[in-house]
C-alpha cells in the first residue's frame, strides 16, 4: 500500500513535492521522486514486501527504459518473478512491485491477464514516449487523473490532484446530486471538475505527442458459462480456492491481523488464517455499546471457538462525533457510509498491533449475502398494484407507519422498498434507490428549484447503466444486479471505505473474497448455490458449517454499522442541526428542517438522508468556498 502522484507536462519539483506530501498518510515509511523532463513521478511508501531501501520507488528496469509508482499488493508475485527469472531478467529487490517493472517491460498490456491483486499504479514508458495508469479488477485501489492544458495529472486521492496549479478547487454540482444520491460519489466521476477516476479492470494510455488519451478495459465480470459440479466437487473446490487466497493474502514482512464483524464472510477469513498460521493470528472488532447493534458477542465467540489472540475496542457516542468532525474534513471527496468511522477507529486500534488486516470486504457481493435480493422478488408483486392504487392508497399507507431507531427494522425497508415508486420498470434503477440516499424525489425538494436544471437529473443513472454494457447475451436478470454490486456498490462504497480506513491510519487491508481466482470462479456457480428460498450465502454457509460457531452461520448480516438514527435524536443533535439547518445557497432549508423533525419525532427514519447530508455539510466546511 502506498500513494502514488505525478504528471506529464508543465509543472516543477516543487509541484512534485506539493503533491507527494499531501500523500503523507498513504505511505509513512519512506518516499521517491523521479524527474525527467516533462515526466514526474512520486511515492509514498508504506513498506510491506522487502522492507529495505531496496524497494524504494519510482522503479525502473535495467536500463532506465521504463519507470513505475505503484500502489497495492500482486499476492502471486513469487511465482510470476520466478518466471521472469527464467527469462533473463535481474531483480534489484524482492518486491511485488519491481515484478511489475519487468512484467510490463516482457509483456506489455497483456500483463494484466497474469496479474493477481490490487492495485494502482502508474508506468513511464521512454522508448514508446507512453504514460500507462492501471487499476485492479474490482478496483480496490483508487486512482484520479486529469488531462488540462497538455498535462496529464494522477494521483492515489483527489487531493493530491488539487496541489497542481492546472486544477482549480471548481465543485461538480452534478457530482453533488449523485454524491447525494448514492452516499458516495460514483466512479469515474469527481466531485471536482476537470477530474476523474479510473474505472476498475481498465489501463489507460496517455501520449504527449498526440495531446492525447484513451481508456481501454482488460477484464470484465463474467457469469456464463455456469459451472456444472456434483455437491461434493462443490464444496472440495470452494475450500481449495478459499485456502489458498487466504494463503497468498497472508505473505507479508510484517505482522498481519483479521478484522472480525462477528459475520459469516470475516469468520471464514479467520478460520483459514488460524489454520495456515498454526494459531498465531490475532483478530480485531469494534464493540458497541447499543446491544441491538453490538455484534462484539458473535466476534468474540468466534475468535474463542478458533483459539485467537483477540482483540475489542469500543465505540461509544462521545469517540463517533468526534471521529467524524476530525477525519471527514480530510477525506480527498465526501463519503457518507457510517460505518466508515467505526472502521476508521478500529484501523487505528489495530495498529499498535500489526501493518496488515484481513477483512471480508467482497463476501456479500460475490457470494450473495444482500437481503436487497428478496425485494427483487417482490418486485413483481408491487408491479402487480395499479398505479393509482400504488399511489394514493398503498405508498400513504406505508409511510404512515411510524418509524424505529433500530437498525434495518421491517417497516424501514418496507418504505425504502416503495420509495422506487416511478422506477419499478427498471430493476437495476430499483436496486440503487433501495441502496442509496436522496432518491431521485428527494433531490427535486432538496435542490432549490433554481438549480434543478444544473443538477443533471437526467444522468443520475449513467453510472449505473454504465456497467450494463459488459452484459452477455444470454444473461439473466440476477447477473446483471450481481454485476452491478460488485462493480458500483462494493467498489465506490465498500472498497473505498476500506482503502480510507485503512491508509489513513497507514494500514494495509487486504480482502482474500475478493481474489482474482475466487471471485471467477464464485461467479459462475448457478445462483441456487448461493441464494435459495431467502437463504442468504449457501454455499458457504453449507462448507463453514462444522468449522464455525452456529451463531455466526444463522444469525442476521453483521458488519461495523454505528446506531446512528438513535443517535442523532438523542445524543448529538446540536452538531447535527449547527450545519444541516445554516444557510444554503442550493439547499431549501425548510424541506430539511422537516425530514429532521419528522426523524426526531420518529415519524420517519432519515438516518440515511440527514447522515449524507450532515458529512456533505461538515467536508464542504474545509473544502469548498
Amino acid at each position: 500500500m502506498c500513494g502514488i502522484a505525478g504528471f506529464v507536462g508543465e509543472g516543477d519539483r516543487d509541484v512534485l513535492l506539493n503533491m507527494m506530501q499531501t500523500l503523507n498518510h498513504r505511505g509513512p515509511d519512506d518516499e521517491g521522486m523521479h524527474i525527467n523532463g516533462a515526466v514526474c513521478l512520486a511515492h509514498k511508501r508504506l513498506s510491506i514486501i522487502d522492507l529495505s531501501k531496496d524497494g524504494r520507488q519510482p522503479m525502473s528496469n535495467e536500463d532506465g527504459s521504463v519507470w513505475m509508482v505503484f500502489n497495492g499488493e500482486i499476492y502471486n508475485f513469487q511465482p510470476l518473478r520466478q518466471l521472469l527469472l527464467d527469462k533473463g531478467h535481474t531483480f534489484r529487490s524482492r518486491t511485488d512491485s519491481e515484478v511489475v517493472v519487468h512484467l510490463y517491460e516482457e509483456y506489455g498490456t497483456e500483463m494484466f491477464e497474469k496479474l493477481n491483486g490490487m492495485f494502482a499504479f502508474a508506468i513511464w514508458d521512454g522508448k514508446l514516449q507512453k504514460l500507462f495508469l492501471a487499476r485492479d479488477r474490482m478496483g480496490q485501489k483508487p486512482v484520479y487523473y486529469s488531462f488540462i492544458n497538455n498535462t496529464f495529472i494522477f494521483a492515489s486521492e483527489a487531493r493530491a490532484l488539487l496541489k497542481h496549479p492546472f486544477i482549480n478547487r471548481r465543485l461538480n454540482v452534478k457530482s453533488l446530486a449523485k454524491f447525494l444520491f448514492y452516499e458516495h460519489v460514483p466512479t469515474p466521476d469527481c466531485i471536482w471538475e476537470n477530474v476523474s477516476k479510473l474505472t476498475p479492470a481498465s489501463y489507460l494510455v496517455y501520449e504527449p505527442l498526440k495531446r492525447s488519451y484513451q481508456v481501454e478495459r482488460y477484464w470484465k465480470i463474467r457469469f456464463l458459462p455456469r459451472l456444472c459440479l456434483t455437491e461434493s466437487e462443490r464444496y472440495e473446490a470452494l475450500e481449495e480456492k478459499l485456502t489458498e487466497a487466504v494463503k497468498r493474502h497472508l505473505v507479508a514482512d510484517v505482522p498481519v491481523g483479521v478484522y472480525l464483524s462477528g459475520g459469516t464472510d470475516s469468520s471464514t477469513i479467520a478460520y483459514y488464517s488460524q489454520k495456515i498460521l498454526n494459531g498465531r493470528l490475532k483478530t480485531f472488532t469494534v464493540a458497541f455499546k447499543e446491544l441491538t447493534f453490538d455484534e462484539q458477542y458473535q466476534a468474540r465467540q468466534t475468535a474463542n471457538y478458533l483459539g485467537t489472540e483477540h482483540h475489542e475496542v469500543a465505540v461509544g457516542v462521545e469517540e463517533f462525533i468526534k471521529t467524524t468532525l476530525d477525519i471527514i474534513p480530510k477525506l480527498d471527496e465526501p463519503f457518507a457510509d457510517s460505518s466508515f468511522i467505526p472502521a476508521y477507529y478500529l484501523n487505528r486500534f489495530a495498529r499498535d498491533f500489526v501493518k496488515v488486516s484481513l477483512g471480508g470486504e467482497g463476501g456479500d457481493e460475490i457470494f450473495v449475502g444482500y437481503p436487497i435480493y428478496r425485494a427483487h422478488e417482490l418486485l413483481k408483486y408491487l408491479r402487480a398494484i395499479p398505479a393509482g392504487l400504488r399511489k394514493k392508497v398503498v405508498l400513504p399507507l406505508i409511510n404512515s407507519i411510524r418509524s424505529s431507531y433500530k437498525n434495518e427494522t421491517w417497516e424501514y425497508r418496507l418504505k425504502k422498498f416503495v420509495e422506487a415508486e416511478g422506477y419499478l420498470h427498471n430493476p437495476y434503477y430499483c436496486q440503487q434507490i433501495w441502496l442509496g440516499a436522496f432518491g431521485p424525489g428527494h433531490l427535486l425538494k432538496l435542490f432549490k428549484s433554481e438549480f434543478h436544471h444544473a443538477i443533471g437529473m437526467e444522468g443520475l443513472f449513467d453510472n449505473i447503466d454504465f456497467y450494463r454494457r459488459d452484459a452477455e447475451a444470454n444473461e439473466e436478470l440476477i447477473d446483471g444486479l450481481m454485476r452491478q454490486t460488485q462493480h458500483k456498490y462494493l467498489m465506490d462504497d465498500g472498497l473505498t471505505k476500506t482503502d480510507r480506513a485503512s491508509m489513513y491510519n497507514g494500514m494495509e487491508m487486504r480482502a482474500p473474497l475478493l481474489d482474482n481466482e475466487l471471485v471467477e470462479w464464485v461467479n459462475r456457480l448457478p445462483f441456487h448455490y448461493k441464494y435459495r428460498k431467502g437463504e442468504t450465502k449457501v454455499i458457504l454457509r453449507r462448507l463453514m458449517g462444522d468449522k464455525l460457531p452456529e451463531g455466526v452461520l444463522s444469525g442476521r448480516k453483521r458488519g461495523f454499522t454505528p446506531p446512528i438514527a438513535e443517535w442523532f435524536a438523542r445524543h448529538f443533535q446540536k452538531q447535527i442541526k449547527e450545519y444541516i439547518l445554516g444557510d444554503d445557497n442550493l439547499f431549501d432549508i425548510s424541506y430539511i428542517k422537516k425530514l429532521w423533525d419528522e426523524h426526531v419525532l420518529q415519524k420517519q427514519n432519515h438516518r440515511k438522508l440527514i447522515w449524507t447530508l450532515f458529512i456533505w455539510k461538515l467536508w464542504c466546511s474545509e473544502n469548498v468556498k
